[in-house]
């Protein structure tokens, strides 16, 4: 699956423009990260690239075929969406929270079957939580509510993964359960993402693309390494950052470290 922005602008206000003329492709089988300040749009991209908002000019296309034009349920089996995860006050399971992902694939009115139930155990076997699947969705923790979201998506069986800060309010070592899955999901199963977040490490460590929101709307966007580099930061956040590579067991991680503001 193939997908694109053209030309997007969008406001919430009359002659407002929170995003200007924003245009980028996602190839199949790859990671993408955006970065940006807080209040740029980076959430308001997503919600405008799926259709949730409807772009004030330009478009998104899948496959060469604007969003506008399609059927949601078509839509939302190609794309899976992750938003911000939030402590749930509804007593779903873990189980019943990821077969809420075959909506799409569900006549009106009918209950999801055994089929369903099979792709909701996969997802859930996918990302490592399966023993979960009993659990109830308001006794769990912000970490395992994340990758019970994740899984949610999966069930929609998508191409393309759309995730809104999967990696906050995390500790160190399910931000790395969570940023390890993404890059599985690419690696064994062809599963794209793009990925809205705050830390420039974690875009570097598992991007193969970014995309960085500006204060002005406009967006920059190309190869991770090409992109995400200190000049381009130090423009988009307003301080001054340095980049270094250390080696740690014959493997290169990169810190990216603010330094000053501008």
């Amino acid at each position: 699956m193939t997908f694109e922005v053209r030309n997007g602008s969008f406001g919430y206000g009359k002659g407002a423009k929170t995003l200007y003329d924003v245009s980028f492709a996602l190839a199949p089988h790859t990671v993408t990260s955006v970065l940006g300040p807080n209040g740029v749009g980076k959430t308001t991209l997503l919600k405008c690239m799926l259709g949730l908002l409807r772009w004030n000019s330009g478009a998104s296309y899948i496959d060469g075929a604007p969003i506008h034009g399609m059927r949601h349920t078509d839509i939302w089996k190609k794309i899976g969406y992750v938003p911000q995860a939030k402590l749930s006050t509804f007593a779903y399971t873990v189980l019943d929270m990821v077969l809420l992902g075959r909506g799409a694939h569900v006549r009106p009115f009918s209950k999801p079957g055994a089929a369903d139930m099979g792709v909701a155990m996969e997802s859930l076997d996918k990302i490592g939580i399966k023993h979960m699947k009993d659990k109830l969705c308001s006794r769990i923790s912000g970490g395992e509510l994340q990758m019970v979201l994740i899984a949610r998506a999966l069930a929609t069986q998508p191409e393309l993964l759309v995730l809104d800060e999967p990696e906050s309010n995390l500790d160190f070592k399910n931000q790395l359960v969570v940023l390890s899955t993404i890059q599985n999901l690419r690696d064994d199963f062809g599963i794209s993402s793009l990925v809205n977040t705050h830390y420039p490490e974690h875009a570097l460590s598992i991007s193969d693309q970014g995309i960085i929101l500006r204060r002005d709307g406009t967006v920059q966007c190309g190869p991770a390494r090409q992109i995400l580099n200190e000049i381009n930061m130090e423009r988009a956040f307003g301080v001054t950052v340095k980049i270094h590579d250390v080696d740690v067991a014959a493997k290169r991680y990169t810190c990216v470290l603010p330094i000053a503001i501008v």
